[in-house]
């Protein structure tokens, strides 16, 4: 029970639903949330450790750079976990970070091209 209820604390921060917002479709390294979100990359990590010790977030690592996704297991535990994250994209705010994310990748400033 006391993993339901960490879970359900997770989504009321802005933060990292903003985080699992962009995660949703695609794996990113950390340096593709900290140019989205216009924060610093401690700050991100902080909350990418939160989500991992909850086991929503998996994690790849490619030579020196470590990718991040969501764990699919999460969607077939809890169900509601998928219908949020499917709402929330219908607000601006997660709509603008999915445009600032598009643009960035297809930017020389990114580390994927």
């Amino acid at each position: 029970m006391k993993n339901i209820v960490e879970i359900i604390k997770l989504f009321s921060d802005q933060t990292r639903l903003r985080i699992l917002n962009i995660l949703y479709d695609s794996e990113h390294c950390v340096c593709d949330l900290e140019a989205v979100l216009e924060m610093t990359q401690p700050n991100i990590s902080k909350h990418i450790k939160k989500m991992s010790d909850l086991n929503i977030l998996k994690k790849r690592k490619q030579s020196y750079w470590i990718y991040y996704s969501l764990n699919n297991e999460i969607f077939e535990k809890y169900d509601f976990v998928e219908s949020i994250l499917r709402d929330i994209r219908k607000e601006e705010l997660f709509q603008n970070d999915l445009k600032k994310l598009k643009k960035y990748l297809d930017s020389p400033k990114s580390c994927h091209i």
